[in-house]
């Protein structure tokens, strides 16, 4: 396995469980999803503009991969961060977190359909774990006495989800991070996603406000998680399994939850123990079993 990118996988996936703490603060305090996303992929998309000027990177885009661009933008950048930011109106951060991070498992079965790569029995048996662990989350033990609300929020999550998923396996199957190079691949993408975000904000007429507090946060969110994340990220999944950063992506709900705790006072259910429980036993036994692999 490699290392330096199971290292950046991991550094990606614990600045991404920042995200839902602070971007439940923005659009809690009156700041519209949509416009939490644009300014979030607006920012990435100067750093990584100023970036990879300054790394006298070569700047070209093919027109032949516009359109893998734009369904990755449409996916990944678009889709996942809208339906995000409407989850986190709705319902728990660490809810959102943990069912947005269990994409992992829909990676493994989209890497096995579109990839043709092989599934494990470890890796299958840690998909079912954690599936089990993302159930007991969404449904908090007795799906009959969730409000409308949190149900919305976590099928908002849900859908997240499945729209990180198919971004990851796309970017992968079409060899765009191969062509382009990681922060290219995520400058490209950020700023296809944020010329979506800003046309539906116009189009929409959505109220834009601004504070302090929220343009702080939209920054930070663009910068560290979107802009470094996302590199870091891609940077991973090129060089790794497909599940296996997929998988490590639990990690950015445990860092959801402590910084839910401290910042946001909010209380951690029995079940959403539980489930996390469940879901970072399939991602222990998934990456031990890996490990074994790569020693041998």
């Amino acid at each position: 396995m490699d290392k330096k990118a199971l290292v950046a996988g991991i550094i990606a996936c614990v600045s991404w469980g920042t995200v839902f703490v602070f971007g439940q603060v923005a659009v809690q305090s009156g700041f519209h999803p949509v416009v939490v996303a644009f300014f979030r992929f607006f920012s990435a998309s100067i750093f990584l503009l100023i970036y990879h000027i300054i790394a006298k990177g070569k700047f070209f885009l093919h027109l032949k991969d516009i359109l893998d661009f734009l369904i990755l933008s449409a996916t990944g950048i678009f889709g996942m961060n809208v339906f995000i930011f409407y989850s986190l109106q709705l319902t728990d951060s660490t809810i959102t977190s943990l069912l947005m991070n269990a994409n992992g498992f829909i990676i493994g079965i989209l890497g096995f359909f579109l990839l043709k790569e092989k599934m494990s029995v470890f890796e299958i048996t840690g998909f079912f774990i954690g599936l089990a662990g993302c159930y007991l989350i969404f449904t908090q033990g007795d799906i009959s006495k969730i409000s409308h609300s949190n149900f919305i929020g976590n099928t908002f999550a849900a859908i997240a989800s499945c729209c990180w998923a198919f971004y990851s396996v796309w970017g992968k199957k079409t060899k765009i991070i191969e062509k382009y190079g990681p922060v290219l691949s995520t400058f490209w993408a950020s700023a296809f996603g944020s010329i979506m975000l800003g046309l539906t904000i116009i189009f929409m007429r959505l109220p834009v406000t601004f504070n302090l507090k929220n343009i702080f946060i939209s920054v930070y969110l663009g910068i560290v998680p979107a802009g470094i994340g996302f590199t870091l990220w891609f940077y991973s999944i090129s060089r790794l399994k497909t599940i296996i950063p997929g998988i490590l992506q639990f990690l950015a709900p445990l860092t959801t939850a402590v910084l839910a705790i401290i910042l946001l006072k909010q209380t951690i259910t029995i079940a959403t123990i539980c489930g996390g429980i469940l879901i970072v036993t399939g991602l222990s036994l998934t990456l031990r079993k890996q490990t074994s692999i790569h020693a041998e």
